[in-house]
């Protein structure tokens, strides 16, 4: 299996993750939903760089996800947003890096989750987002890394 896919695999299954034990590192987002990190991540203050780098993304858009939270690995980064006033439809059409993109996979049932890969000559992106009860939650994973 290839860094990425097992990458994109394993955001999903943190994200996914539920689980009250305290010796796990976790984000917690809302209504016992948490964000399990895996070993070499970590939380990221979110400073003006890393909320400008992470809007840098949203330029061309006017679909408002604001910045929630900012994981960090040497070879990614990962940015947990919360979606306002959007669809999982909305967020399907989107494309992160423009007309440069190169759509590798998108799954989707286009009403509680998506999940796309896209990427550039030096970027690989990966999408996902998800509808928890009325709330829906938006990851994107970014490295420059091909495998």
């Amino acid at each position: 299996m290839k860094v990425k896919n097992l990458l994109s695999l394993l955001i999903i299954m943190s994200f996914l993750t539920c689980t009250s034990s305290k010796k796990d590192k976790q984000v917690s987002i809302f209504n016992n939903i948490s964000f399990k990190l895996i070993e070499g991540e970590s939380i990221v203050d979110i400073k003006p760089k890393i909320t400008q780098n992470y809007l840098s993304y949203f330029k061309s858009t006017n679909l408002q996800i604001p910045l929630f939270k900012s994981i960090k690995n040497k070879d990614y980064m990962i940015y947990l947003g919360i979606p306002y006033n959007t669809s999982i439809e909305e967020l399907i059409k989107f494309k992160i890096l423009g007309s440069t993109t190169n759509s590798i996979l998108l799954q989707s049932d286009t009403l509680s989750y998506f999940f796309k890969k896209q990427s550039n000559d030096t970027t690989y992106i990966t999408e996902y987002s998800k509808v928890f009860g009325k709330n829906l939650i938006y990851i994107l994973a970014i490295t420059k890394s091909k495998v």
